[in-house]
């Protein structure tokens, strides 16, 4: 079986016979990394090195398969600590109400679709339920949840265009 010149290279280059000490000279299309000698043993993955005591040749890495990256899975309802309206409770601590504030910047497209991304417990039903509550009192309670998330959902409220506030929620003034 006859080897091309450029087969034969990289060849010598990474299996190289003991009778070969001379460096041996390459063709003008092969390129060898010369930092190749000076990486450890231990090579990342994916990375072929081969080393030898007059340098090695690092193959380039392979091309990575996106399939193997599954998209993230939209969280739909729940897992979101706090309460919704009906007492439902988990989480500790002190308890603040998130506020949807009326805005006539809002519409109810951009409450609907801006709601549910930021509180996965919020449906896009209840979202038009909320933006409608807010136009007729002036504000909607969104959710209560303990002070630092309450007050991470109205910044991310902010972020997607709605006007939020926070405040204590009391027993007394329910």
């Amino acid at each position: 079986m006859a080897i091309s010149g450029r087969a034969a290279a990289c060849a010598a280059l990474v299996f190289p016979s003991p009778a070969t000490t001379t460096t041996t000279s390459l063709p003008s299309t092969v390129s060898v990394n010369p930092r190749a000698r000076h990486r450890s043993k231990a090579t990342p993955a994916g990375v072929a090195a081969a080393s030898h005591a007059s340098g090695g040749a690092v193959l380039e890495r392979p091309a990575f398969d996106q399939s193997q990256l599954d998209a993230l899975p939209v969280a739909e309802e729940g897992g979101d600590p706090g309460r919704l309206k009906d007492g439902r409770r988990s989480g500790s601590g002190d308890s603040y109400k998130v506020l949807l504030v009326d805005d006539v910047r809002h519409t109810e497209q951009h409450v609907e679709k801006a709601l549910p991304q930021v509180v996965p417990s919020i449906t896009a039903e209840a979202a038009r339920q909320l933006f409608h509550e807010s136009r007729l009192k002036g504000v909607a309670v969104v959710i209560v949840a303990v002070k630092e998330h309450a007050e991470f959902y109205a910044q991310m409220m902010v972020r997607q265009g709605l006007r939020s506030a926070i405040e204590p929620e009391s027993d007394l003034a329910s």
